[in-house]
């Protein structure tokens, strides 16, 4: 099974994708059910944070795509803003609790490494951002 989806990075959309990945799970059974919601919930967040950060009045699109086989489920989230710069993969990717600031930003890629099996970032332009995960179905 594989689905798109092409949505606009405001909050509605937030919504939206949490509702579509909610009743996808179920209605596939999927294991993991909350933890794959939370890891596509915290990368629509992010890539909706990214793009509002071009400006209040970009209409740029963010694309979801999923797709699962009996083995394993793969999660791309993909927005039109600039993205993370190479060098700092590897440190998105981590967090420090003596730097916790208690903000409601800045831990979301570091779950969502801990509930995946794999994560990847890919600078598909100047302009185009990827963040990838994928997850082993273990039934």
């Amino acid at each position: 099974m594989e689905f798109i989806l092409n949505v606009n990075p405001d909050t509605q959309a937030i919504a939206y994708v949490d509702q579509v990945m909610e009743n996808y799970t179920d209605v596939y059974n999927l294991p993991f059910k909350r933890e794959l919601r939370f890891v596509v919930h915290e990368l629509v967040i992010n890539a909706v944070a990214a793009v509002e950060k071009i400006g209040p009045y970009c209409k740029k699109a963010i694309q979801v795509h999923v797709s699962h086989s009996n083995k394993e489920i793969k999660i791309t989230v993909t927005d039109e803003a600039k993205g993370i710069a190479e060098n700092d993969w590897d440190k998105v990717l981590q967090f420090d609790l003596n730097e916790l600031d208690y903000s409601d930003r800045g831990r979301g890629l570091f779950f969502v490494k801990n509930m995946v099996d794999h994560i990847w970032f890919e600078n598909i332009s100047d302009t185009k951002f990827l963040v990838g995960v994928s997850k082993k179905i273990r039934v």
